[in-house]
């Protein structure tokens, strides 16, 4: 070796890959707090797939850094400039000894590895594995027609078959039937709110599968973020998404109702209200991801709901 270079063993990273409401972001501050893990300085790369960036006001805070793409999914053709630039700025931070990424949940899974062949970054990082989120109580509806989920459990390391307090184990047991026929060879740890032993994570190994990215977003979904300083009708709120909540995979963010912000999040067809963890600058921001909907129409949709006339 010449004089003056220094051999670095290359980063670890731990890719957390599932679909929307799986529960990523509890799964990944369930990781952030295993002391395997927080003894290490960590970056965080955040992807949604909306233009508002909520997951990295969720995750819990700490001395790691964070670095959001909310342009599209991390497996995209069209966000591997935006990736290549965030690995640029972790590998000149020098002592970073660990990345976990999470990826948007309507990401339809490839292999990464090639973003990591770029010049800049070329073997200073590696993938320990790819772990995806199952959500238990939601992942029979979802997979005969999305082929993002389906993805994302063949493509893993490890899978993680969360919310199964959530359904009867007869439920459960068939599930897991269900993912060894998609994926035979992954080991599966049945939990709740993310929370698995870090022995599982340590013992994980990840299987290159060489595949092309996506050179688009998937055509069926599209994503709609509102923000305004403004307050919504409830009941008209509670009436469009019950109409179309056969179109909606996810909706996240916070809303004032009239009574001061909460947080609101739909979650296979259920909407959940609770109060808002994180500083907010406008009294309502919130990002919609359907399928099957024009951009145009959902945009419109939703600026009905207004209490006051929507610009």
């Amino acid at each position: 070796m010449g004089e003056g270079v220094v051999s670095r063993r290359p980063i670890p990273v731990i890719l957390i890959t599932g679909f929307l409401g799986a529960g990523k972001t509890t799964f990944l501050n369930h990781l952030l707090g295993l002391p395997e893990i927080s003894s290490q300085k960590l970056a965080l790369i955040i992807n949604e797939f909306g233009a508002i960036g909520f997951d990295s006001a969720l995750v819990a805070k700490g001395s790691h850094a964070t670095y959001e793409l909310n342009k599209g999914s991390l497996f995209c053709i069209c966000i591997k400039t935006d990736f290549i630039k965030t690995l640029d700025a972790i590998t000149a931070a020098s002592d970073i000894e660990l990345v976990i990424i999470e990826a948007t949940g309507v990401a339809e899974t490839r292999d990464i590895e090639g973003f990591f062949s770029a010049h800049q970054t070329a073997g200073l990082f590696e993938i320990h594995a790819n772990l995806c989120l199952v959500d238990a109580l939601n992942f029979i509806t979802v997979v005969p027609y999305l082929k993002a989920v389906r993805s994302q459990v063949a493509w893993a390391d490890g899978i993680v078959l969360n919310k199964t307090s959530l359904i009867l184990a007869q439920e459960t047991d068939k599930l897991v039937s269900v993912l060894r026929s998609i994926n035979p060879a992954a080991p599966i740890l049945r939990t709740d709110f993310g929370s698995i032993p870090f022995d599982f994570l340590a013992g994980l190994k990840h299987v290159r599968r060489d595949g092309p990215l996506l050179d688009a977003p998937p055509e069926a979904v599209v994503s709609v973020s509102i923000e305004r300083d403004a307050v919504l009708d409830r009941e008209a709120f509670i009436r469009l998404t019950e109409q179309i909540k056969g179109n909606i995979l996810r909706l996240k963010g916070h809303t004032d109702f009239g009574s001061g912000p909460v947080f609101v999040e739909i979650v296979g067809g259920r909407l959940l209200e609770k109060a808002v963890s994180y500083q907010i600058t406008t009294r309502t921001a919130f990002t919609v991801i359907a399928w099957k909907m024009r951009r145009e129409e959902l945009t419109r949709l939703f600026s009905q709901v207004f209490k006051e006339p929507f610009t």
